[in-house]
């Protein structure tokens, strides 16, 4: 029996770590877009296996555009803590 994927997922990206990936499927909810996490259970037990973040395809670039400001936030910060080391 032949099952077509009825959302159509497609990978927005690649992680080992489980709290981010949860993170930025928070931050797809926020902006309406579903987002399923594939292998999420392996890579907590050991960090070293990949998990899949996965969209619907149609939502693919909206999603790329929410993960790069998430990304651009991140280095922001972890910049700011640098320069400030008491605030950390």
């Amino acid at each position: 029996m032949n099952q077509e994927d009825p959302l159509n997922l497609t990978t927005l990206i690649k992680l080992t770590d489980s709290n981010l990936a949860e993170i930025l499927k928070l931050a797809l909810a926020d902006e309406e877009i579903e987002c399923v996490i594939e292998g999420e259970h392996q890579a907590g037990l050991t960090g070293v296996f990949q998990i899949r973040v996965l969209v619907p395809q149609k939502d693919l670039s909206h999603a790329e555009l929410i993960l790069q400001e998430h990304v651009t936030r991140m280095e922001e910060d972890a910049e700011q803590q640098a320069d400030d080391p008491e605030d950390s």
